[in-house]
């Protein structure tokens, strides 16, 4: 992607979310100086209501699946950061470039599919019975729930979903073009920038509600 270590976060949200509202995703995102604080108040904002509290913490003990799914996520994308390749083989070199990214994106990708999706989407979920009802209350929650079930959302989510795609190496960045997995045809074209800003909304949304929500409604032993 690009070198963090030369843009301040500011500047790292300013770019990849302006990418996306080009997309027509996340708007509410790029309007934000800090989307990441936003949100955080946004989710601090509905663990002060004592009652979606509760139904909460009963819906995570009913459906555990969604915490520990996001934990594993978490896990994923730690150890994912931290693989590095010796740079005395190009080749090899070029894969494994391709190959963090992969790791990363693909169990996240997959988690708004199935957990996370219908914690955001579908009730009993008190989270998704809010932002059906508060959406203005939680601009960008409701704008990331929307966002996952954006139609260039879901055809890149299915694609990686089903190793559906293809990888064009360019000078600077990549390409990434999504195809049907039944019908092969091709669904959608991403440039590498606009697949790490997806992602980067999709953890970003998975770092929050675990540290500001479900952790605070379920033990963790560790």
């Amino acid at each position: 992607m690009m070198s963090q270590s030369l843009m301040s976060p500011g500047e790292i949200d300013a770019l990849l979310f302006g990418l996306l509202a080009k997309r027509g995703i996340a708007n509410a995102w790029s309007g934000k100086s800090s989307p990441r604080d936003a949100l955080a108040e946004e989710c601090r904002g509905l663990m002060s209501d004592s009652t979606f509290r509760a139904d909460m913490a009963a819906y995570i003990a009913a459906n555990p699946v969604v915490s520990e799914s996001l934990e594993t996520v978490l896990a994923q994308l730690a150890f994912s950061a931290g693989t590095d390749v010796p740079p005395s083989n190009p080749r090899l070199h070029q894969l494994a470039y391709r190959g963090r990214h992969l790791a990363r994106w693909i169990p996240t990708f997959l988690l708004i599919d199935g957990p996370l999706g219908r914690l955001l989407r579908q009730r009993p979920s008190p989270l998704a019975r809010h932002l059906s009802t508060s959406y203005a209350q939680y601009p960008l929650l409701a704008s990331a729930r929307d966002a996952f079930n954006n139609d260039l959302f879901r055809k890149i989510r299915n694609g990686f979903a089903h190793w559906s795609f293809t990888w064009r190496q360019e000078v600077a960045s990549a390409r990434i073009t999504i195809f049907d997995f039944e019908s092969g045809t091709q669904e959608a074209e991403v440039s590498l920038l606009e697949a790490e800003a997806l992602h980067y909304l999709s953890s970003l949304v998975i770092r929050t509600l675990d540290e500001e929500i479900l952790r605070k409604v379920v033990h963790r032993g560790n």
